[in-house]
Formats: C-alpha cells, structure tokens, sequence
C-alpha cells in the first residue's frame, strides 16, 4: 500500500512532464465580430491573450477587444488572438483563425472647429457636431508616442483630472458611428498642442530639531523647486529658498510643534506645486503636568497630550494620524480608566486600527510614574492616494446608462463666482493639507483652511464647489440638495470593479494607495472610485452646504463597505431624524452585468436613497461602531415623490399604471424610474402592448422599475 501511494502521484507527475517536454499547449480561442469589437471565449488555463492587428501586438487579460481606434484607419484585414499561460505543464496557444473588420466605403466628415478651453489646470475640448456620427474618440499622445483614448456622444469633454500624460502633448479628435458597415469613422481633426504640468517630488527626509532655543526644520532639495512654503499647524506659512529654515515659535513647557513643507515650481505652466510632506513634531522636554491643559483642536474635539479614557487617547492618536505626524509623545493616566478595563498595548492598537488610512505604526513605553505611563507612537508609512485606476482597465467595461439621467438639478445655476457657501459661516476652522482631510473637517462642522501654495485638498475642494454651482441654488430645501448630490455622485460615478478584482491579489495596505479609494477617484479619474472614496465625497458634499453626513464604515456580504448616514426632517415635525444613504453604484445605482462579455452597466436608481438602518441591514450592511443614532424613521423615495404633482412614484395597481404610461408617452420622456408591487411579468405586459413604447427598455431589480429608451 505504501509503495502505491508513493507511485501514483510520480507516475502522474513523469507523465505531466512527457506531456509538456512533447509540447502541449492550451487551446487557441474562437473569434467572433461583432461592430467594431472582437471577441472570444475564455481558454482554460490562460493567463493573458496577445491579439495580433494587422501585425500590431499587444497584451490584455480581457477575452474582447475594441479596435475602433485601429478602424479609424481603414478597414482591417486580419484579426489573431494567441492564449497566454503561466501554467508549467503547459505552453501559449497557436494564433486563433483570423477575422477581419470591414468598415463602409462612406467616411464620416472629420470633426471642424476642435477647440481647447483651458483655464489654468483645467481642460475642455469641443467641436462642431458631424453628421451621422454618434459617437468620438478624443486622442491624447504624450513626447513618447504613448497614447491615452477618451470616449464620448457628446461635442465636448472635460478632461480636467483624467490626464495620465504630462509634459507636452497634441489632442485630435475623430467621429464614428456604431453602425461601422454603414458608415466608416472619419479621419482625425485637426492637432492641438497643450501642456499638462507635472507635479514636483514631494520633499524628503524632513527633521525638526531645535537648536539654540530654536527649532531648525530641513529636508532634501527636491529638483527644479526654486523654494519651499514652509507650514506649521498653527496657520502660519513661510517661504525659504533653501532646503531648511529657523523657525522661532517661542513654545512654552508642555507645548509641541508640528511643522511639514511643499516644493514650489517657478513656472506652474510646466510643473505645479508639490503635495505637502507629512508633518514632522517637536515636543518640548516637559512633564505629564506640563502637558495638562495645553489645548489642541482636531474636528470637534479640544484636547491636550494626556489621555485620560479610551476616548481620548483616540482622539490622540486620530490627530496623529490624521495629519500624518512622524512621531506623537503622549501620556496616559492610568488611574483614568474605568476599574477593571485598565490601559494596555491593546487599546493603542484598537485606537490605531479603527483609523483605516495607515500601513505601519511602532509604539513603546518610555517611562511610567506617578500612575502615568509616557508613550510615543511612530508613524512609519501612510497610505496615499497615489495611484490613479489603470488597474486592468478592459478587463471590465463599466458605462452609466447615460438616457436615465437625473431630474433633480436646479434650473437656475449659481453664477460662476459664487461662493456664499453655509460653510462659510462655520466658526470652528481646521488646517487642511490633503483629501481625506478636507472631508473629515467639512463632516465634523469645521470650514478647511488651506495652506499658501494650493494643495492638492484646496483643488478637490473648489472642483467639488463648481458642481456645488451647477446642481443646487440656494431656494432649495435641505432635501432637494441631498437629492440633487446623490443623484450627481450616482449619474457620474462609475463602480471600480477592476479595482475590487485587482485587490483580491494584494495587501489592503497596497489597496488603499489607489485614488478610488478616495474623493480624488470621483472627481478627477473619469469618475471611477469605490464604496470609501463615493462616501467620503457625499459627505464632503452635504457639509458644504452645512448638512449634517457621516461617512460610516461596515461590512456587507463579509466584505468592508462604506456608506452615509445624513440628518434631515423628512416628516415635517421640525425635528431632523437620521437616515441611510448608499450612492455606491453597487446599492444605489441599478447594475446589469453580462459576465461572458464584461460589460456593467449602471442604471441611476433611489433604492438606497433615505432608508432605516433596518432596511440596509435586510441588504446584510452591518454598521460598525455607530459615528451617529440609529437610522429608524420610515420613509420612502418613491411614495413621497409626485410625478405630475398628484400621482406617486408608486405604482400600487394597474390603473396607476395606465395614469403613469399616458404621462410618460404625451411628455415624451427618455426615461422613467418607479416602485411597483405589480409583478414583472404583469407591468412588461402593459408596456409591450403599447406601440408607443416600443422601442424602450424594462429593466426591474426586485420592486424597482427602471424604463428607458
């Protein structure tokens, strides 16, 4: 028996290797056409597909292609697609059969008038509108010939944020039709030659020392800065050319400095300013006594550098790690705690671990006396928002149905300078240097201020103030608003699926370095972000027009998630009530997945728009430590919603669906959004018999009925 059990698997494993030492390979794929995208059915085995187009190659882990960038050349005559493997047993297919992709003898004429409007950082290109053309294709190619596409129906993009390319570039634009058989895209417009600046380095290395009853601050010189701003937390910012500088703060026993830098360009045209550095701290040598009433303020907390709770010795740590600060000395008074729960190493890692933005921490003991332990928490990596969503990107394809478009922006926009904002009557004010702390700021009723030298928060918070202008006026109700900020964040914010996908692969920590995770992935990275970065944004957004919203954090399905809980007075009784928000596009928006082709599409939906913590736990949403009351008034979207100023979103029976068809029908509507207890197949009947709305689609998830054409 023993001399079997060894036997088998090496006879298994000799005949493995006969099989690949004589060559075996997994099976070349199957193509198929279908427009102007090619594809095929996924090999067993594969880890990749090289596609080969008219002898150009290249890479992708999707098993389908669009080569409309390649048909605005002409038609092509061959399309291959090889199987890549990992595998050891096992070596890359042949070349697939060949297909090729004819387009019409009648070419779209080439788009007049391509014009780009930029203002400082921002850009926006535009041209005439061609005949026949559905769809165009901006073209953005950097010094190096690399090449990065946008898509669009409209004569206009904004790119503003979504450039991946630097230094000089050229855009072109062309126009195609999705019917190519019937009509051949056009050739490129003219050329426009712009300049995206780059980013100096942030400055490295930074100390804060004292020396002769001062404090000296340095840093390494970063390339082409021609000065440093200099900021400490106190509000005050200097400028110095050189890589250090004498700061005389005067600190008395018991206070600390906390003090970081920027890189500043001479010509913002090429290089911008850098983001600032993390904050280095300087304690002066004192005792716990000292440190006692040596205030501090951090969101809507006062505190000085001794803990005596939990819940200050998280405040604590949340300042540390919010500013991002190298090195906190604090005390903790043992005698503070309540009996029985006294302080230990496990309650600074439980301080530590409920702040998610931070990788790696070190904290000891230094001394304790007199019932006070002296501690020093270290700093050692953060996590950033450094990189944009290029994970993978045509593995899936992601769209935003753009017929079910949102209803509740304001007719009357704000004027462009407009800047009488509710934030801006706040009395409580935080020093704000990135993204996740302006939201935190704005959430906890502080109006951010921004260091000279425009940080990279300062950007993200007037982006978020110009949509603040175009969806909202200030005759709207505290409602109106809400609705008007979920419906922008679900319309124009994509769910980064390839980003969830790529995670199971990597760390958390490695996770949370990309952008999606944070307000930058909605603002700027074509809209694509996930659950965090969606919420922090929400929040950031209520705050400014001074709505109370929480960003909350939980798990849902087993897995982390993050959604809002915001306080309005729904029932009219003068008192707010707290409720559930979820603009994710995997809860609020509607999602249709075709899995054997990668393709998403999100579908603008109110299903997770004011709902109790009860329904969201129905949806497995399973809140951590509540940041706010629990969520329990009752109300609903689609039954307080009047369609016409009399009927509902709620469809309870057939008559009210007959009322709302005729509403639809004689106002010519693209798209409509209702509640029904009618069954699918009983509200399909009535809309399929009707000639009039024969070319919409029906698109229901549970109750919630989405029509659009």
């Amino acid at each position: 028996m023993k001399y079997y059990k060894i036997a088998l698997p090496l006879i298994v494993c000799v005949l493995c290797v006969t099989a690949f030492l004589a060559g075996c390979s997994v099976n070349a794929p199957v193509l198929q056409v279908n427009g102007y995208n090619v594809s095929w059915n996924a090999v067993d085995r594969a880890s990749g597909y090289e596609v080969n187009v008219d002898g150009v190659t290249f890479n992708t882990q999707d098993t389908q292609v669009n080569l409309i960038t390649y048909l605005q050349k002409g038609s092509i005559s061959s399309v291959k697609v090889k199987a890549l493997t990992n595998s050891f047993f096992y070596s890359s297919s042949a070349y697939s059969n060949s297909v090729s992709i004819n387009t019409s003898a009648y070419r779209l004429a080439t788009p007049l008038n391509f014009v780009l409007e930029q203002d400082e950082n921002e850009f926006v290109f535009t041209w005439d509108i061609v005949e026949n053309a559905d769809n165009y294709c901006l073209r953005i190619v950097d010094d190096n010939n690399q090449e990065q596409f946008f898509y669009t129906t409209k004569t206009s993009l904004d790119v503003t944020g979504k450039l991946k390319k630097y230094g000089n570039l050229s855009a072109t634009v062309f126009a195609y039709n999705e019917n190519i058989a019937e009509y051949a895209p056009s050739e490129y417009s003219a050329t426009i030659e712009f300049v995206n600046p780059t980013l100096l380095d942030t400055p490295e290395n930074t100390k804060l020392v004292a020396q002769n009853n001062n404090l000296v601050y340095s840093w390494n010189s970063v390339e082409d800065a021609v000065g440093y701003n200099v900021s400490v937390l106190n509000g005050k910012t200097y400028f110095t050319e050189t890589n250090s500088i004498t700061l005389n703060l005067n600190l008395m026993s018991g206070e600390a400095a906390f003090v970081n830098v920027q890189a500043v360009s001479g010509n913002t045209d090429i290089q911008l300013n850098s983001p600032y550095s993390d904050m280095s701290a300087y304690y002066t040598n004192a005792s716990q006594a000292s440190y006692t009433g040596k205030n501090y303020t951090f969101g809507e907390e006062t505190f000085d550098f001794v803990a005596d709770s939990y819940d200050e010795l998280e405040t604590i740590v949340h300042f540390g790690l919010y500013y991002r600060i190298d090195k906190i000395n604090y005390f903790v008074n043992y005698k503070g705690f309540s009996a029985g729960s006294a302080f230990s190493r496990g309650d600074a890692v439980n301080a530590i671990e409920s702040y998610m933005e931070i990788k790696y921490v070190q904290y000891n003991t230094q001394q304790v006396r007199n019932d006070y332990g002296m501690y020093t928490l270290e700093i050692i990596d953060y996590l950033h928002p450094i990189y944009p969503t290029d994970i993978a990107e045509q593995e899936i394809l992601i769209t935003q149905e753009q017929s079910v478009s949102p209803t509740s922006y304001t007719d009357t926009p704000r004027a462009d300078d407009f800047d009488d904002f509710k934030i801006n009557n706040r009395t409580r004010t935080m020093m704000v240097y990135n993204s996740d702390q302006l939201y935190y700021a704005v959430e906890h009723g502080c109006k951010p201020i921004f260091p000279d030298g425009n940080s990279p928060a300062e950007t993200a918070y007037e982006t978020t103030k110009n949509i603040l202008r175009d969806i909202i006026d200030d005759s709207m109700t505290d409602y109106e608003k809400a609705l008007a900020i979920y419906d922008w964040i679900s319309f124009n914010v994509t769910y980064d699926f390839n980003l969830t996908n790529f995670v199971d692969s990597i760390s958390v920590q490695q996770a949370y370095y990309y952008r999606a995770f944070y307000i930058e992935g909605v603002l700027f990275d074509n809209g694509i972000a996930v659950c965090d970065g969606i919420a922090k944004t929400y929040a950031l957004m209520c705050g400014i027009e001074d709505i109370e919203c929480y960003k909350v954090t939980g798990t849902v399905t087993g897995g982390g998630h993050a959604w809002n809980k915001i306080k309005l007075d729904m029932n009219g009784d003068g008192e707010t009530e707290w409720y559930c928000v979820d603009a994710t596009s995997t809860w609020g928006d509607i999602v249709d997945t075709q899995s054997e082709q990668s393709i998403y599409t999100e579908y603008l939906s109110h299903r997770m728009f004011l709902k109790t913590d009860a329904y969201l736990e129905a949806y497995t949403h399973n809140e951590d430590s509540p940041l706010t009351d629990t969520a329990n008034t009752e109300w609903d979207y689609y039954e307080n919603t009047l369609y016409d100023g009399e009927h509902s979103l709620y469809i309870n029976d057939i008559i009210d669906l007959e009322i709302m068809q005729m509403y639809i029908a004689d106002n010519n509507l693209e798209s409509f959004e209702f509640k029904s207890n009618l069954s699918y197949n009983a509200v399909r009947q009535m809309f399929s018999g009707r000639p009039e709305f024969a070319d919409y689609t029906l698109l229901a998830q549970n109750d919630i009925y989405i029509l659009f054409r």
